[in-house]
């Protein structure tokens, strides 16, 4: 196999790939819809209906508790007889009912539809209202900064007698789990139809005649790997320009998150798993579109592919509160659910080094297994154009061979 079969085939495939407007609206795509997705919720939370319209409201207040100066302040005032009924007429926006134990007893609250999500307000503004009234029936500001305080902690974890990253430390090595993810959905029929399309237009024999099968099969995985790095290089340069657009509105201490902590080895642990991973998926879709007799046929497996990379996450919570079951160690050392199962567990801190490497390692060797296959079943495709191979095809080649 020739070095320069290798570098024509890539070029080509790369140059082909990129030129085509699909490409870049798939790669486009996401971030447009995380950038849409942060501005309309921007934009909700600005101009809902508690943020821009007072209450009017009266109240009826059995317990003796409520202030009416309070009320006042949040523009209520006490009830008419006939408060609940203006409601329903739309001449009056809400009527509360506190019970003689509101400790004990709910508030009854009778008001203008809002919306679903928006009906919340009413609660908040009973809440209000009887916190306020409260504050009043103290004697000094410190007693009412003491009742209403929220305490604050300062939570500092260690492991192995060093200190863990918590939530910080899980968003460098997490997002190699996304990137997985995002790699496939974006490039994982364009790896399934990049052998197939050969086969259908009947073009595979004359390929054959001028390069080794290998170099062929090679050369479009390493311009499929060179797209790749285009589409990861263009979402995280757009993840990172949302997120500094958006963070004066997302800190992320509120968010719990604290400093993001860059610990170099889990990451070059990570790098090894989704390396290895890649070159998995990639071999078995190359492999099931060289052994496919046209794309309708092939089309089937890529929604299994996707599903079996992404079955990991419908065991989240057994990942991450029992990462030693039985379930996650199958799902750990099972080659197509390894990735991002590893990737998740090496996220959190609970995959070893050493298991992480030994698992890449695995994924690594079955990834040139496979590859080879693609490679055997690309050569056997080229003379059984109307059916796909089956497995008896590929027992009978390593029987004669």
């Amino acid at each position: 196999m020739r070095v320069d079969h290798v570098r024509v085939v890539a070029r080509f495939e790369f140059t082909r790939t990129v030129r085509r407007p699909q490409f870049w609206i798939a790669a486009l795509l996401l971030p447009a819809v995380m950038a849409a997705v942060i501005l309309v919720m921007s934009w909700a939370g600005s101009n809902g209906p508690a943020a821009t319209e007072p209450i009017e409201f009266e109240y009826s207040d059995s317990s003796g508790i409520v202030s009416e100066s309070a009320a006042a302040e949040l523009g209520g005032r006490p009830a008419r007889a006939d408060a609940a009924d203006r409601v329903r007429s739309g001449q009056l926006a809400a009527f509360l009912d506190y019970p003689s134990d509101p400790t004990t007893e709910a508030v009854t609250i009778i008001a203008a539809d809002r919306g679903l999500m928006a009906n919340s307000v009413y609660s908040q503004l009973a809440q209000r209202l009887f916190s306020a009234s409260v504050d009043l029936t103290l004697d000094s500001d410190r007693a009412v900064a003491l009742v209403r305080a929220d305490l604050r902690t300062t939570v500092q974890t260690y492991t192995d007698g060093n200190p863990a990253g918590g939530v910080g430390g899980m968003i460098l090595p997490g997002l190699l789990a996304l990137l997985l993810l995002v790699t496939v959905a974006l490039l994982g029929n364009q790896m399934l139809s990049s052998t197939v399309e050969e086969r259908e237009n009947r073009v595979s024999e004359m390929l054959l005649v001028s390069m080794p099968a290998r170099a062929l099969i090679h050369g479009k995985i390493l311009a499929l790997a060179l797209v790749g790095v285009v589409q990861i290089g263009i979402f995280i340069v757009a993840s990172v320009t949302i997120y500094l657009i958006a963070s004066p509105s997302l800190p992320l201490d509120e968010l719990g998150i604290g400093a993001i902590a860059f610990d170099p080895l889990r990451l070059a642990v990570g790098l090894l798993l989704l390396l290895g991973g890649l070159l998995t998926l990639t071999a078995l879709l190359v492999l099931t579109g060289a052994a496919m007799p046209s794309a309708k046929d092939a089309a089937p497996f890529f929604s299994a592919v996707v599903i079996v990379t992404i079955a990991p996450i419908y065991f989240i919570t057994t990942i991450l509160l029992d990462p030693g079951s039985p379930v996650v160690l199958v799902l750990s050392y099972f080659p197509f659910t390894a990735p991002m199962t590893a990737l998740i567990l090496n996220a959190t801190g609970a995959l070893t080094p050493w298991a992480g490497i030994a698992i890449a390692g695995g994924l690594f060797i079955v990834g040139t297994i496979i590859l080879r296959l693609a490679v055997f079943a690309f050569q056997r495709g080229v003379i059984q154009y109307d059916r796909r191979l089956r497995l008896s095809d590929f027992i009978s080649h390593r029987r004669r061979s």
